[in-house]
C-alpha cells in the first residue's frame, strides 16, 4: 500500500518551494550564536574603546553636576533621555554591526525566503501527545546529545584556559581598578574566542546534519512523485487525448487545403505530399499537406475528387515527407526535382485546356 512505501526519493523542486512557503528550511541557530559571537567580539575589540568613552564622558558629565537647582520630574526626564541618547550613539555602531552580521549569517543560510504562514498559529504544537513524542524522537535524543558535546567541549576549554591563568588571575589582586579591568578584560576576550572558534567549528556540523536531516524529513515516495507529476503535466491520458485532438483538427485543416494544391506526389500509395506555387507570392514550392499510408490514401482521394494531379515519384515523395515539413518552402537542394513535376502538371494543363 501507498501509506507504507519507504520514502526513498529526493524532494521536487515543488515540495521544497512548498516547505520554503511554510517557512520550513534548513537552519543552524547554533551557527547564528557563533557568527554572532565572533564577529562581535571582533567589532567590540575594535569599537568598544569608542563607546566606553561615550560612556566615560557620559558618566563625567552628568555624575559631575552634584547639585541641581529645581531638581523635579521634567529635570529627571531631560536628564534620563540626555544620558540614554549618549550611550545609544556610543553603543549603535556595535549593536548595528553585530545585527548586521546577524543578518548575514541567516542569509547565508536560507537566503531571502518571507513566509506569511510561518506566523499563523499552529495549535497542533499544543497537543500534550505531540510535544510528547517530539521530546523522545531520535531528532531529539540527536539534538541532545550534541547540546551535550558542545556543553563539554566548551567547558573544557574554559576549564583549561582558566587553569592555565590562574597566576595571572591572582596577580589581579595587587592592581589598581585600571589594570584590574584592563588584565581582566584579555583573559576573559581569549578565553571567549577560543570558546567561540570551537562553537563556529561545531555549528558547522550542526547546519550540515541540519541540511541532510531536512533532504531526509521532506522526502517523497515514488507513489508521491507520480501523483505530483499528473497534477503539475497534467494526467497522461488526458495529455494523450489532448493530442490526439490536435492531431485530429490539425489533419481537418490540412485536408481543407488539399483541394487548393497545385500537385500531389505519391509514392504511390504508402506517402502523399501535396505542393502548392504561387509566384507572386512565394519564393519557392510549398508542402501544404502529407501523410502515410490511410492519410495518403485520403490525401490522394481529395486531390482526384477536386481534379488536382497526381505524379508518381517514389524518391521524390519521400524526400518530401521526411525533410519539409506542412507549410513549410521546400529546400533548394530539391528546387530541380519539383520543378521537373511542377512542368510537367503545367504542360498537362495547357494540354487539356486546349
Amino acid at each position: 500500500m501507498a501509506s507504507f512505501e519507504e520514502k526513498t526519493e529526493a524532494a521536487t523542486p515543488k515540495r521544497l518551494k512548498e516547505a520554503r512557503g511554510k517557512g520550513n528550511v534548513a537552519k543552524s541557530q547554533d551557527l547564528n550564536t557563533a557568527m554572532i559571537l565572533l564577529f562581535g567580539m571582533v567589532i567590540v575589540y575594535f569599537l568598544g574603546g569608542t563607546m566606553m568613552e561615550y560612556m566615560k564622558d557620559t558618566m563625567s558629565i552628568h555624575l559631575g553636576k552634584s547639585f541641581y537647582e529645581n531638581f523635579d520630574v521634567s529635570t529627571l526626564q531631560s536628564l534620563m533621555i540626555d544620558i540614554s541618547s549618549r550611550n545609544i550613539k556610543g553603543a549603535l555602531p556595535v549593536l548595528g554591526g553585530i545585527m548586521i552580521i546577524g543578518a548575514i549569517s541567516s542569509f547565508t543560510q536560507v537566503g531571502i525566503n518571507f513566509s506569511p504562514k510561518a506566523l499563523i498559529p499552529n495549535f497542533k504544537k499544543f497537543n500534550p501527545l505531540t510535544g510528547i513524542k517530539n521530546i523522545v524522537s531520535k531528532k531529539s535524543l540527536v539534538k541532545l546529545t550534541m547540546s551535550l558535546v558542545k556543553i563539554s567541549i566548551m567547558g573544557g576549554v574554559a576549564y583549561f584556559s582558566i587553569r592555565k591563568d590562574v597566576e595571572p588571575l591572582m596577580e589581579l589582586l595587587s592592581m589598581r581598578i585600571e589594570g584590574i579591568f584592563s588584565s581582566a578584560s584579555s583573559l576573559i576576550f581569549a578565553m571567549t574566542l577560543k570558546i567561540t572558534v570551537i562553537l563556529l567549528i561545531l555549528s558547522l556540523i550542526d547546519f550540515m546534519y541540519q541540511k541532510w536531516q531536512y533532504a531526509k524529513d521532506l522526502r517523497m515516495t515514488k507513489t508521491e512523485v507520480k501523483q505530483e507529476s499528473k497534477q503539475s503535466e497534467g494526467d497522461p491520458l488526458v495529455k494523450s487525448r489532448i493530442k490526439n485532438v490536435q492531431r485530429q483538427m490539425s489533419n481537418k485543416r490540412m485536408m481543407n487545403e488539399i483541394p487548393k494544391a497545385d500537385v500531389v506526389v505519391t509514392n504511390p500509395t504508402h506517402y502523399a505530399v501535396a505542393l502548392k506555387y504561387d509566384a507572386e507570392k512565394m519564393n519557392a514550392p510549398k508542402v501544404i499537406g502529407k501523410g502515410v499510408d490511410f492519410l495518403a490514401l485520403k490525401i490522394i482521394e481529395i486531390a482526384k475528387a477536386n481534379d488536382v494531379p497526381t505524379v508518381e515519384d517514389r524518391i521524390l515523395a519521400r524526400i518530401l515527407y521526411s525533410t519539409v515539413e506542412i507549410d513549410q518552402e521546400i529546400p533548394p537542394k530539391l528546387f530541380q526535382a519539383v520543378a521537373k513535376v511542377l512542368s510537367y502538371v503545367y504542360q498537362l494543363r495547357n494540354m487539356m485546356g486546349r
